[in-house]
């Protein structure tokens, strides 16, 4: 890979890496905490635990507004995942690169406001 390929692929393990954490301070401050995996992670737990928390997101007692922010977050940094495994094991593409940034995008804004929304008091 050239320079800025290493370079865009470690900004997106980064990227990854923190909305997982903001995905897992959410899920711990939730009424009914799910606890995900932490500390030194692979993709092999990670991913699995979070498609679970993207499965029972409806059922978590908060308003639906949420669990709409908890279900997006999760699910969208799934599908970043999905995008930046692509780009390591088949082929690095300059949009599918692009594709994992702008999704992780999404769920880092859905991930914020679930976390303000948790710890402003809950009204």
């Amino acid at each position: 890979m050239a320079d800025s390929q290493d370079e865009m692929m470690e900004h997106i393990a980064f990227r990854l890496s923190v909305i997982y954490t903001g995905l897992v301070a959410c899920c711990e401050a939730l009424p009914l905490p799910i606890s995900l995996p932490t500390g030194a992670v692979s993709n092999l737990e990670t991913a699995p635990a979070v498609r679970r928390v993207s499965e029972i997101a409806e059922e978590v007692p908060i308003p639906e507004e949420h669990q709409a922010q908890l279900f997006t977050a999760a699910i969208l940094w799934l599908a970043a995942m999905d995008l930046y495994g692509l780009l390591a094991r088949i082929e690095y593409s300059e949009p599918r690169a692009h594709g994992a940034l702008a999704t992780m995008i999404i769920a880092h804004d859905a991930v914020t406001d679930l976390a303000e929304w948790l710890h402003s008091g809950r009204e």
